[in-house]
């Protein structure tokens, strides 16, 4: 097939805009403009002698995702089934946990039953007031906040309801990480004569039916036919591109959507200290300041993943690495029973990934309030068939905040370009 004489500028190197890439460049001639210097967006594997170390960025296929584990079939990438137990420290002692919040069936009932427009503060209010249900109404809140890094008073109770009723008990990891998914894509994108140009921020846009010309901080422009935006959501609130004409009600639906800040360290250690409290450790939760790990399991390695996720991060992005590391060493070594110089004697490297820190990201992921739905159904509807958004704030299916969302976001905007 010949290609179209059309131009297509893809902002963001993401797994949103390398699969709207890939979808593409065998028609159009396909631009991508990265302000990071590395591609993959949150995205980011560690790799030492060309073995994975560490996912700073999206670590877990959440469930049996179709996109997801498509890709990974045809990049040849292998995925291994999570396993592992559970686990909850209060006052020292390690009990085994089955279930996030207790009662869960009860509380997914009553969230069924609440009306679209309701946050779940006001449905916690209203049905398990805090002096009758103090505990569960700890544990939802930890767990609003740190699964879904999200504001009790803004998040959707519908949204929470959509997404808890879905999630699937499995969970993967790629053997070679995410970023193997992401080099496969790139790969496509270019053996198509896809461009792929990093370290460029997009400041401003300019455009009319059909015409669009991109301008850069470093001075560079380029003209095209259609654009699609695939940004992260929190830089899109900030307003960081300038469009002329101004889309004002595409950038006030942008800030209609959830967004989520996390910090996620990684501590590769000599020894399995933890082993000493149970073998069967995949989860560890407790009241720290940094409250939630988890271990590589089923792989057998030394290394623990902490996070600390939604608006109890807020306090400490501005924080620098070796004070993040601190956080995180004190916080474990309270959980495993050991002192922080014990965990500091042991510690063999360390990878802090501040997300609200990186002026290209400005967070974690998105997540739904009441006034999401119709932000998303403007935000997929083209503007003049020449502006397109895409990535996963703009998903509205049953796996939202995830690399699968971004993808299929992507696709999306691929299909209905091709489809004109």
């Amino acid at each position: 097939m010949a290609k179209s004489s059309e131009e297509i500028i893809i902002i963001g190197a993401g797994a949103a805009g390398l699969i709207a890439a890939r979808e593409l460049s065998g028609k159009y001639k396909v631009t991508i403009l990265e302000a990071r210097s590395t591609i993959g967006g949150r995205i980011n594997t560690i790799y030492r002698d060309g073995i994975k170390t560490a996912e700073t960025g999206a670590e877990f296929v959440h469930g049996e995702l179709p996109i997801t584990l498509g890709l990974l079939k045809e990049a040849g990438l292998k995925y291994q089934l999570v396993s592992g137990q559970m686990f909850h420290v209060d006052n020292g002692q390690w009990f085994a946990q089955h279930e996030m919040i207790s009662d869960w069936d009860a509380l997914l009932e009553q969230m069924g039953k609440s009306p679209a427009g309701m946050t779940m503060q006001d449905f916690l209010d209203q049905h398990y007031p805090y002096d009758q249900h103090p505990g569960l109404r700890e544990d939802i809140q930890g767990f609003v906040q740190g699964f879904d890094l999200a504001d009790l008073s803004k998040v959707g109770v519908k949204y929470l309801y959509n997404e808890w009723t879905n999630e699937n008990e499995k969970n993967f990891r790629i053997d070679k990480g995410y970023s193997a998914m992401i080099d496969f894509l790139a790969a496509a994108c270019r053996k198509q004569q896809c461009n792929i140009i990093t370290n460029t921020t997009v400041t401003a846009v300019d455009w009319s039916a059909a015409k669009v010309q991109v301008h850069a901080a470093n001075g560079a422009s380029w003209l095209a036919d259609k654009l699609i935006v695939t940004i992260p959501l929190g830089v899109l609130q900030k307003n960081t591109i300038s469009f002329s004409p101004a889309i004002p009600d595409y950038i006030k639906a942008a800030n209609d959507i959830g967004w989520g800040t996390v910090i996620k360290t990684i501590l590769h250690f000599k020894t399995p200290f933890w082993e000493k409290h149970t073998q069967q450790m995949a989860f560890l939760f407790g009241e720290t300041p940094i409250p939630t790990w988890w271990t590589q399991s089923p792989a057998r390695v030394n290394v623990l993943t902490g996070w600390l996720g939604g608006p109890p991060s807020a306090a400490y992005i501005a924080q620098t690495g070796e004070q993040l590391l601190e956080l995180s060493i004190s916080s474990l070594a309270s959980l495993c029973n050991e002192t922080p110089a014990t965990l500091r004697e042991q510690l063999l490297c360390s990878y802090i990934a501040n997300w609200a820190a990186d002026p290209h990201v400005a967070g974690g992921y998105s997540y739904g309030t009441p006034a999401t739905p119709a932000a998303q159904a403007l935000l997929n509807t083209p503007i003049a068939d020449t502006i397109y958004f895409a990535g996963e704030a703009l998903y509205d299916g049953a796996s939202p905040g995830t690399v699968e969302a971004a993808l299929s976001t992507g696709m999306a905007v691929a299909a209905k370009i091709k489809g004109r």
